[in-house]
């Protein structure tokens, strides 16, 4: 399913965006995330998403109120909002709905398709091409995202979403949230059925 070579232009226009978080994180699935960092293309399949909401969701970052880390989710869709966990894990979330309302989707996992040997030197303890991407600090440290990378515009250059031309026909799941202490019960994770590279 690897390629080393993929046309990666036509990113997305911020309509795309401007949805609320449950329907863009559907909408993402399938769809490639291209980063051209430091002169290095690196794109991945999103295979894996979850959406965090304003209202009735305590693991939003959101719901704690605005802050300067989380105001960047009441801005214009189409933006990343990039944080650190654990102090050493970057999770890369996309802003969505419309400007003034908050919402993001995290990205959990993505299957490698470009630049597969840079995703290998940025990820050396990865033994497999599997978990180069199948988790959220796995897929941001293939692709080169950190916090420089917060309040990108994903229809710039740096990073962005386009449509995967290769026909693929999926099957899109969803399922409660996993890895949370909190709001682990809400059904807002999408994921590709039976796909090896949704993480664990």
């Amino acid at each position: 399913m690897q390629s080393n070579q993929y046309p990666l232009n036509n990113s997305l226009p911020r309509e795309f965006y401007d949805v609320p978080a449950l329907e863009l994180a559907r909408k993402l699935i399938g769809r490639l995330l291209v980063s051209r960092i430091n002169d290095k293309v690196t794109a991945g399949l999103i295979v894996e998403t979850e959406a965090y909401l304003l209202a009735n969701d305590p693991a939003s970052h959101a719901a704690r109120g605005k802050t300067p880390r989380t105001a960047i989710q009441w801005g214009p869709p189409g933006f990343t909002y990039v944080y650190l966990i654990y102090g050493m894990y970057h999770c890369m979330n996309i802003v969505s709905d419309p400007e003034g309302t908050a919402g993001c989707v995290l990205l959990r996992a993505i299957e490698p398709i470009q630049g597969i040997e840079t995703m290998q030197e940025r990820r050396p303890r990865a033994k497999t091409i599997i978990q180069l991407g199948n988790g959220p600090g796995k897929l941001t440290a293939a692709l080169g995202v950190n916090l420089q990378h917060n309040a990108l515009d994903l229809t710039q250059n740096t990073l962005s979403i386009c449509d995967y031309g290769e026909q693929r026909l999926i099957d899109i799941c969803r399922s409660s949230r996993i890895g949370l202490t909190e709001g682990l019960d809400l059904p807002f994770r999408y994921y590709i059925k039976d796909n090896p590279f949704v993480s664990k």
